[in-house]
């Protein structure tokens, strides 16, 4: 098979969301959790920068354990 044969495969970033509601709850969810995490310690968000970073409590093995049974229950 020729290279210019083979089908051209698109970037994730590319792919169309199959709802806009879907997309919408995504990244609604994805910001709520990491403020959710920012709250805890557990990172740090520049939202200048568009980063997150380890926060002062990233490696306090309490802390995510009580989130992750907060999120259980």
């Amino acid at each position: 098979m020729r290279k210019s044969d083979t089908p051209a495969i698109a970037a994730r970033s590319d792919l169309p969301s199959a709802n806009e509601d879907v997309a919408k709850l995504r990244l609604e969810l994805l910001h709520r959790s990491l403020k959710e995490l920012e709250e805890a310690g557990l990172v740090r968000l520049d939202r200048q920068e568009q980063t997150v970073k380890k926060g002062p409590k990233f490696n306090d093995e309490k802390t995510r354990i009580r989130l992750y049974e907060e999120e259980l229950y």
